[in-house]
């Protein structure tokens, strides 16, 4: 019996951490995935359209939606009008297909139409902000793209900060 118990404590020992490991990386992974969606879109959106005989357009900043991040993942509706900037993130069509733990903000520095005009485009910021243990402390991520006459450009690098809280 001795034996069996601890069979299984050393299959605990080396399991549970690589389980719990995984789990974090799973959570993780959402903010990377939907913060490139985030910027597929509005890079798609900036590229195609038009208004008033104007091009390159974006849209007013949207988020944080929703306004808390929550611990366990739940469905949220980006474009109800009880989030900040629904109408925003209906326009970029940004609509995560499952449950999110993270509160995601469009952050656009300038807004409106003919943004390369005057030769500084700007840049836009997507942001994902979670809570994931409740403890208080958030983990931020992001990706920016800079605004130019040939579209958003988007960093490779994605910035984190308190990646694991």
């Amino acid at each position: 019996m001795g034996l069996v118990l601890c069979i299984i404590g050393i299959v605990l020992a080396v399991f549970v951490p690589t389980f719990v490991r995984r789990v974090r990386i799973n959570k993780i992974s959402e903010a990377s995935e939907l913060l490139q969606e985030m910027s597929d879109r509005a890079a798609a959106y900036y590229a195609t359209s038009w208004a008033n005989g104007k091009r390159f357009c974006l849209p007013q900043g949207a988020g944080p939606t929703p306004a808390e991040p929550t611990v366990d993942s739940a469905t949220v509706d980006f474009a109800a009008e009880e989030h900040s900037g629904h109408e925003n993130w209906q326009a970029l069509g940004f609509q995560p297909d499952r449950p999110v733990r993270y509160s995601y903000s469009f952050l656009p520095s300038r807004h409106g139409c003919d943004l390369v005009a005057d030769g500084d485009g700007g840049s836009v910021s997507f942001r994902a902000e979670g809570d994931l243990d409740g403890d208080g402390v958030r983990s931020v991520f992001e990706r920016r793209a800079a605004i130019d006459g040939t579209g958003l450009r988007q960093a490779d690098t994605l910035h984190i900060h308190r990646r694991i809280e």
